[in-house]
């Protein structure tokens, strides 16, 4: 099974149409090779990016595609773990048969992320919450360009961003201690700044980290800065 996660969990990197253009032309020579495509950031994208999924692209792999999503981004309903599902009937019942045997959900969970769910009455109405999308796109130009030192990609959605951190490997922190890998740098941070991020290894991807920018735009700048003072104190 091919496995899509657009835009991505941890860089925010996005494929475009083209890019999903070319991937649907290997897959349609491959049958045998299902998609899962995971949409859970589709409404989290920025300046003119254009969302697409692949079934979108090329319809010729929609009896083979499963595409899969929820509300705990977008909706700003994170822990409540609603997730959803849409595939070829046989594909979706085999899943139902196994969920309803091994998991299940809170009464409040549905209605909640439904028209009349207390989310609602609190006002919030379903669908992505503008304040989040409003706020996010300063947050992101903030978090990819407040990093000196470290090469850092603009996302073209979510809410990370994954920088390299591959200019400070090899040297020492002020205690002597070698920095050696993106996870001694992260740890370095931690303990030295109290900035909390997570080592590009934990993704299969190293030397990187991943920044969450999913908070205020204040504690987001105190972080940049305090990474800023973290790099400089390092020594060669």
């Amino acid at each position: 099974m091919a496995d899509l996660n657009s835009p991505s969990n941890p860089t925010g990197a996005a494929y475009s149409e083209t890019d999903l253009q070319g991937v649907a032309e290997v897959l349609l020579r491959h049958p045998h090779v299902w998609v899962m495509t995971d949409d859970m950031y589709e409404h989290l994208v920025y300046d003119d990016f254009e969302f697409t999924t692949i079934a979108q692209v090329e319809p010729r792999l929609y009896d083979r595609t499963l595409t899969v999503n929820g509300v705990s981004k977008a909706y700003c309903m994170t822990g409540w773990r609603i997730g959803y599902g849409g595939g070829p009937k046989p594909l979706i019942k085999a899943m139902g048969a196994i969920q309803s045997n091994s998991t299940a959900n809170s009464v409040l969970d549905q209605p909640g992320g439904g028209d009349r769910g207390p989310y609602r009455a609190a006002g919030f109405h379903p669908g992505p919450q503008p304040k989040l999308q409003g706020a996010a796109g300063p947050r992101r130009r903030l978090a990819s360009t407040g990093l000196p030192g470290l090469f850092c990609p603009r996302p073209e959605g979510a809410f990370y961003v994954y920088p390299s951190c591959a200019g400070v490997i090899g040297k020492r922190t002020p205690a002597g201690a070698p920095i050696a890998n993106d996870e001694d740098f992260v740890r370095y941070l931690l303990e030295e700044t109290g900035v909390a991020v997570v080592h590009g290894a934990a993704f299969g991807l190293s030397p990187h980290f991943r920044v969450s920018y999913a908070t205020s735009t204040e504690v987001l700048r105190e972080a940049c800065a305090r990474l800023d003072r973290a790099c400089r104190a390092l020594s060669s």
